[in-house]
């Protein structure tokens, strides 16, 4: 492969509308989705106006209602933007296309049954696939009104990442390059969870100092989490680590608080999911890290959110006051 000269994306949800949009100032886009209605929808309305995304999507972008050989794989960098769950078979359909073709994740997740990050499953489903990983503070709403961001580009090849950074190339969105995807997607995935947290403490009211001390607490589980696993102390702290997990903390826009804020309005998982419409990621990675709470790593704050996720904690604000406290 030696250039980029098209750029197709996987997805229409709200972040892969937004990518769309971002890159299709420079490239020629293509969105594709398996929805045959909301493909009509967007190339009539040219726009979501059932959601939040209310940004025009611009007609030099083409809307298709399929999965396709119908690409130069050589010449064309495929973003996933859809939710973790559905990596997999979107890979595994993609792989009857294509041998080794350039892809981008942007999706913040685990894989729960694999147990593998969402980098490994398009490796597993696609081995000869280049793939590079995009992760960092980056909430939909903001990157599609053109306010600025900085996000890091992860992949084990040199040459793919240099190809991605050269095709995504924008005024909105610079990138930092790193070459271990796994250390920046562990972090991606644990930050929802906190924000979780911190939508709870805003639903019942306990106040910014109160957020802000959940915040510190998230970081520092992370960084325990992330220890666990071998990823550096500096990733952690870093744009994919800390820069995400405060922009997911504090912006409306967020789904994970969103979710916490309805919980703690006293709905239950089930009635908040329904409310935000979109899938929250923070939801199945804390019931996958929760393992570790029996192997004695101390995350109490992820610990906590899980127990009221699945409807355990009988009281939340004793509990998440008594965290404050002793932590």
């Amino acid at each position: 492969m030696h250039t980029v000269d098209e750029i197709i994306v996987i997805g229409s949800g709200n972040w892969g509308l937004a990518l769309a949009s971002l890159f299709a100032k420079k490239r020629r886009v293509r969105v594709w989705t398996i929805d045959q209605e909301m493909a009509d929808r967007l190339r009539a309305n040219r726009a979501k106006p059932d959601l939040w995304h209310k940004h025009p999507i611009a007609e030099s972008i083409v809307i298709e209602p399929k999965y396709s050989a119908d690409f130069d794989e050589d010449r064309t960098l495929l973003i996933l933007a859809v939710p973790s769950s559905q990596v997999r078979s979107v890979a595994r359909e993609l792989a009857r296309h294509a041998t080794a073709p350039l892809v981008l994740s942007v999706s913040k997740g685990f894989d729960v049954e694999q147990q593998c990050t969402v980098s490994e499953v398009i490796r597993r489903e696609i081995p000869n696939a280049s793939v590079v990983v995009l992760t960092g503070p980056t909430i939909a709403n903001e990157v599609a009104e053109g306010r600025p961001t900085r996000a890091i580009l992860a992949g084990e090849e040199l040459t793919s990442m240099a190809l991605v950074k050269e095709a995504l190339a924008n005024d909105v969105m610079s990138f930092e390059i790193s070459r271990n995807p796994a250390h920046h997607e562990i972090c991606a995935a644990l930050k929802g969870i906190v924000a979780i947290a911190v939508g709870i403490a805003d639903g019942l009211q306990l106040g910014t100092n109160a957020q802000g001390v959940l915040m510190t607490i998230g970081l520092r589980e992370m960084a325990v989490i992330g220890s666990f696993f071998g990823v550096p102390e500096s990733v952690a702290y870093g744009i994919s680590g800390a820069g995400d997990l405060i922009t997911t903390c504090i912006s409306p826009d967020s789904r994970n608080r969103r979710l916490g804020a309805l919980l703690a309005q006293g709905l239950t998982l089930e009635q908040a999911l329904e409310k935000v419409r979109m899938t929250v990621e923070g939801v199945a990675m804390s019931r996958t890290i929760e393992t570790l709470w029996s192997l004695d790593v101390s995350i109490p704050l992820i610990h906590l959110v899980n127990a009221i996720l699945r409807g355990h904690a009988r009281d939340i604000r004793g509990e998440l006051t008594r965290l404050i406290a002793t932590f």
